[in-house]
This record gives structure tokens, C-alpha cells and sequence, in this order.
């Protein structure tokens, strides 16, 4: 896609972070923007600052761990727009700890924001991309937690593998299919200045902390703290909403933020083709 004024993006995780970067970088190539935020603070924000840029948008406060909300997602846009021509499945979480020290709730937390919710995205916008007939784009946020592992995040790892392959299998199945219209890309950032490393903030009252000796432990603090540092130091937010659109111009699956990712996969894919052990 070539041609952006006037068409129609939808931002899952839109209201803050890298979903907002993008609905921005939307904003000033003249697109109408829905997007989908967890917190009324935020999604309002986000709107004021779409406005400002004299974008046609509409925010909603959904929880996108429901199947039913991101239904909700598209029926607004279909009401408010007729179309969707760019949809990025951008809503995400973390957590640091390994499998055993994690609540069940955290697992399904993450499983249900970083992995369903964007499979969900595709399963219901596509079909409406098919019977248009036009050109559309879907871009998936995943991660460079998607293509390499560490011992300290075994959830946000699995969920973002999870993901890659959704996003490289529908590629495929669209091509293979005579729908080579409609692009799928994997957005694969490292380390940006959002605030994934405060996304507790947005847990739905069914996956709150509670009294569980974890949210007390020395591993989930240490994680906080980590991750903290690591956000914090990252990359500037505002150079993604480019990177993305830069992308899509240029129909690239994969979008890398940060180089030095590409080499550490190309490490790990040469530890297994050589059959050594993770490390």
C-alpha cells in the first residue's frame, strides 16, 4: 500500500505505547483511525491527541482478553466507516518468571492478550478485507521475544513465538490462496521506550493481583525492576510509527526496529540447524 488519506486503520492497544505511535503516524498520512484502548484515561488521551492532528478517530475502552470485544472493534468500524484497510493487532502484556513460579492467571493473561487477541483480530477483519476486494494491510506486533529465548520470561517468549507463526502461516495461506492482496506483517521491535514494563496497570479484574505469594516473590520484583531498566533505556517511541508505515510501503513481512535483532536470531536459527543446545 502505496496511498494512505482517507482509508481506515484499526489499532488494537492503541491508546499508549507503540499502538499509539502507530495510530499517529496514521493520523498524519490523513487515515481514520479506530483504536482500542484498555483505560478511559488513556484512550481519551489518545483521541485529544488525534484530534489535534485533525484526525477523523474513534477511541473505545474494551477489554480485548473477550473474544466478544474485539467483535465489538470491528462492528464500530464497520458502522462508523464501512472498511478496514489496516488493521495492527497491537495489544500486549509481560511478565518475568519461569513456568512454575507463574499463577495460572498470568498464564492465561498473557495467552489471552498476546495470542488470542490477535488471532481473533484476524479471524473476524479478515473476512471483511476478502469481500472488498481491495488492497489491505495487517500488521502483528510481536517481538524479538518471538525469535529468541532467555531463561526469564518463559510466557511472553511463548506467546510471541506463538504469534510470529500466525502471522508468517497467514501469509502464507492468503498467497496460496489468490488473496496476495492482502499483506500480513510482523512487527518485531526490541526495546522501546513504551510502558509494557507498567502493563499491571491494565490487568481485567478476573487476572488481578491478589494474594498470591508470587506478586510478593523476589522473582516478580526483580522482573519489574529489570524490565524497567530495560524500557526505560530503550529506543524512542517515535520512530516506529515510521518504521511501521515504511514497511508497509515497502511489503516486508518482517519489521525490525533494532538490527542487532535480526543477528541474534541468525544465531539461534545456526545453534539449531548445527543441533546445539539452547544458550
Amino acid at each position: 500500500m502505496k496511498e494512505f488519506r482517507d482509508k481506515v486503520l484499526v489499532v488494537t492497544g492503541g491508546s499508549s505505547g507503540i499502538g499509539q505511535a502507530i495510530a499517529k503516524e496514521g493520523a498524519l498520512r490523513g487515515m481514520k483511525v479506530v483504536f482500542a484502548g484498555f483505560t478511559k484515561a488513556h484512550v481519551d488521551e489518545t483521541l485529544k491527541i488525534l484530534s489535534d492532528l485533525g484526525c477523523d478517530a474513534k477511541g473505545l475502552v474494551l477489554d480485548l482478553t473477550e473474544k466478544e470485544n474485539i467483535q465489538k472493534l470491528f462492528d464500530v468500524t464497520m458502522e462508523s466507516y464501512g472498511r478496514v484497510d489496516m488493521l495492527c493487532n497491537n495489544a500486549g502484556v509481560a511478565s518475568s518468571a519461569p513456568i512454575w513460579d507463574l499463577p495460572d492467571k498470568d498464564i492465561e493473561w498473557l495467552t489471552s492478550i498476546n495470542y488470542l487477541s490477535h488471532l481473533y483480530g484476524m479471524k473476524i477483519f479478515i473476512p471483511q478485507m476478502i469481500r472488498q476486494g481491495t488492497e489491505a494491510e495487517i500488521v502483528n506486533t510481536e517481538s524479538t521475544a518471538g525469535i529468541m529465548t532467555t531463561g526469564s520470561a518463559v510466557m511472553y517468549h511463548s506467546t510471541k513465538f506463538a504469534g510470529v507463526a500466525a502471522s508468517e502461516s497467514t501469509y502464507l495461506a492468503l498467497r496460496q490462496r489468490g488473496l496476495s492482496r492482502i499483506h500480513v506483517h510482523c512487527l518485531m521491535p526490541a526495546f522501546i521506550q513504551t510502558r509494557v514494563h507498567e502493563t499491571d496497570r491494565d490487568r481485567p479484574e478476573r487476572f488481578a493481583i491478589d494474594d498470591d505469594p508470587f506478586y510478593q516473590s523476589e522473582e516478580y520484583l526483580t522482573g519489574i525492576e529489570r524490565s524497567t531498566e530495560q524500557v526505560t533505556r530503550g529506543m524512542p517511541i517515535d520512530y516506529v510509527g515510521k518504521c511501521v508505515f515504511t514497511a508497509v510501503e515497502e511489503e516486508r513481512f518482517y519489521i525490525f526496529t533494532h538490527p542487532e535483532s535480526q543477528m541474534a536470531a541468525g544465531m539461534r536459527i545456526q545453534r539449531m540447524v548445527n543441533g546445539e543446545n539452547p544458550q
